[in-house]
């Protein structure tokens, strides 16, 4: 109460002639803080440096045989392999929680990390059926190429075995239309390749093409802020957001910048297709632009500037390989461990309880770090007296869930030449009124949705992504395709509760419909794969749900509507919360996808350890580059 009454009189102070002064005052207090925070973090001599060295190692073989991949990956939960002496647990094994886990291990700490699913990795991992392997969630990832700082981060935490391999030049296509109406756009590497493109195709738009990439740097440049004020004090943090010190801090909501994508991108030009290229990737995100703020879309652009890469081998070498660091200092990642509650004994966090069978195992720890997202902490895993303690609890309410997912696996009988499949994804829309025709689908009643296209669909093409794909014994005439589209979580809601055996025939019959309606919109496009059809498996958000610990069957966590991405609310969405003990890590408090939980992961593991990790990367990577440089040269 207090803090408010003193916000409301600060307001009223910028409403008089000292407002100069006030921000002056403001601007200097937060440079005050943020100088403290950078030598606090310089003398703290007690915790290790996590890239203190460069742990990069020679690439060993690949493990081929899956059953001693298995040996790493599906380590299942028992109390005899729980490590003594624990420093913090860590709930979900997708990348937020193992960056986390391994920092915290290179820093000398050791974790021990749980996971519901029967493997680890979380949207990170794989399956395999009939001799087909599948990603789940990693198709491309931008910024993997060296000297980037995401791979020598990434470097970092799997000892340099991580192979990335670039996409297609073109690696995105966005496709509008069917028949006769088919038109395409690829997305290229580079944007003054991609702008020049852009003008071919649309000869009469340059001044539009040209105001857009002025737009994308101009918002991608000012992304900083937000990061800025998760690291503060909550009540600077909070001071910063409600008084004009904002409009210095953080220039993205103001001035006409707290508009939505849709509406910048239309008082770009009136063209809807290239309405629809510029905002096309807003499935990466799930949030349709009419509801997005455009910081985020220009984010995802700008991530993707210098192209896209596919793990060598596939998305579960990113677990296969981090797991070994996270062990190196005793630590664990075992799976088929179903955390049933937090457990806090009044004052703190001290551990978790997790169910294995029938039998319930108490695991003491002096920290919690959950990486099951935002709702499933808050509203599952802490007791409703505790959860209601917490402000995280209120933002659950403020906030909403992203849009559900469904996937589309095809297995095909055809080597990846045979069909000529590239390493690429295409983005295939019905019209070019994107956003606004799949709001108008997800309106629709299920029996609706059985009967009408689908507006949108992802549809990639991991085997011909892989080098490492051929390796792999009886794939040599075989490749894959995944379809990924958005679907309401209202119609598979009624069978979220139940077992796979238990969902029944009318289940079956909206899965298989909308599936088969993807799988034919999908051999429009790409007929040579019609008559090669060797395996399918369709997933609904209850498929997400029970695999993805998903409570919406969501794939991307909290939506990126505008709300989400106001600096106060964005600002509350932090690694520390107001139960003592207790952390955030992955997508929920930074961004969603690979990155941003990778990212997350890093402002965890700043905040458990009380340094600054990422200055610590940023000086490794500096003194990578200037060795390859000098390398050069020699």
């Amino acid at each position: 109460m207090e803090l408010e009454i003193l916000l409301e009189n600060i307001m009223w102070l910028f409403t008089v002639p000292v407002l100069k002064v006030a921000l002056q005052v403001g601007v200097a207090l937060a440079a005050i803080f943020l100088l403290i925070q950078i030598i606090r973090w310089s003398v703290q001599g007690s915790i290790p440096n996590p890239f203190a060295k460069d742990d990069r190692q020679p690439r060993k073989s690949y493990i081929i045989d899956q059953r001693k991949r298995d040996e790493i990956l599906k380590q299942s939960f028992s109390a005899d392999k729980v490590p003594e002496n624990l420093d913090a647990i860590i709930i979900g094994s997708g990348i937020g929680g193992m960056a986390t886990g391994a920092l915290m291990a290179k820093a000398g700490k050791k974790v021990l990390i749980l996971e519901q699913h029967d493997q680890a990795g979380g949207c990170c991992h794989t399956f395999i059926d009939k001799g087909y392997e599948f990603d789940v969630g990693i198709h491309y990832i931008g910024k993997m190429g060296h000297p980037n700082i995401n791979k020598t981060f990434m470097d970092q935490i799997c000892d340099g075995q991580l192979e990335w391999k670039e996409m297609e030049d073109e690696f995105d296509v966005v496709s509008i239309g069917y028949g006769k109406e088919h038109r395409t756009y690829p997305i290229t590497t580079g944007f003054e390749n991609w702008m020049k493109l852009l003008k071919k195709q649309f000869p009469d738009e340059e001044k539009a093409i040209d105001n857009f990439f002025d737009i994308v740097d101009e918002y991608s440049g000012n992304m900083m802020a937000s990061v800025m004020l998760k690291m503060m004090p909550l009540w600077l943090s909070k001071l910063i957001c409600h008084t004009p010190i904002s409009r210095w801090f953080n220039k993205l909501w103001h001035g006409g910048k707290e508009k939505s994508t849709l509406e910048i991108v239309q008082e770009l030009t009136e063209n809807k297709d290239l309405q629809t290229v510029f905002c096309y990737c807003w499935g990466d995100y799930g949030t349709v632009p009419a509801e997005s703020h455009f910081g985020m879309q220009s984010a995802l652009l700008q991530h993707y500037k210098y192209g896209a890469f596919y793990p060598v081998g596939g998305a579960s070498e990113i677990a296969l390989n981090v797991i070994p660091v996270i062990e190196r200092t005793g630590g664990k990642v075992l799976v088929k461990a179903d955390v049933q509650e937090i457990l806090y004994n009044g004052k703190k966090v001290h551990g978790a309880l997790v169910k294995k069978g029938s039998e319930l195992y108490k695991i003491e720890a002096p920290m919690v770090i959950s990486s099951a997202g935002l709702y499933n902490t808050f509203q599952r895993l802490l007791s409703p007296s505790l959860a209601e303690t917490s402000y995280f609890t209120d933002l659950c309410s403020q906030l909403k869930p992203a849009k559900a997912a469904m996937n589309v696996f095809l297995g095909l009988n055809a080597s990846n030449e045979d069909l000529k499949l590239k390493a690429h994804n295409v983005w295939a829309f019905t019209t070019n009124e994107s956003g606004d025709t799949f709001d108008k689908y997800l309106e629709m009643d299920v029996e609706e949705a059985m009967d009408a296209k689908v507006p949108l669909m992802f549809i990639s093409f991991p085997s011909a992504k892989d080098p490492n794909w051929k390796n792999h014994p009886g794939r040599a005439n075989k490749s894959t395709c995944v379809i990924v589209t958005m679907a309401k979580w209202e119609w598979y809601q009624k069978w979220s509760e139940n077992s796979v055996k238990r969902r029944g025939d009318d289940y079956d019959e909206i899965k298989n419909t909308v599936g088969e309606i993807l799988i034919e919109q999908a051999c429009q496009l790409f007929p040579q794969i019609r008559d090669h059809i060797d395996f399918k498996d369709i997933g609904t958000p209850v498929t997400n749900k029970h695999y993805l610990a998903q409570p919406h069957g969501e794939l991307y966590g909290l939506d990126h509507t505008a709300t989400r991405m106001s600096p106060w609310v964005s600002a509350q969405l932090r690694p520390k919360t107001d139960i003592s003990g207790l952390y955030l890590t992955g997508q929920d408090i930074l961004s969603c996808g690979f990155t941003g939980a990778l990212y997350a992961g890093m402002l965890t593991a700043s905040s458990v350890l009380g340094r600054n990790c990422m200055s610590d990367l940023i000086s490794l990577h500096k003194r990578l580059n200037r060795v390859e440089k000098r390398k050069k040269l020699d």
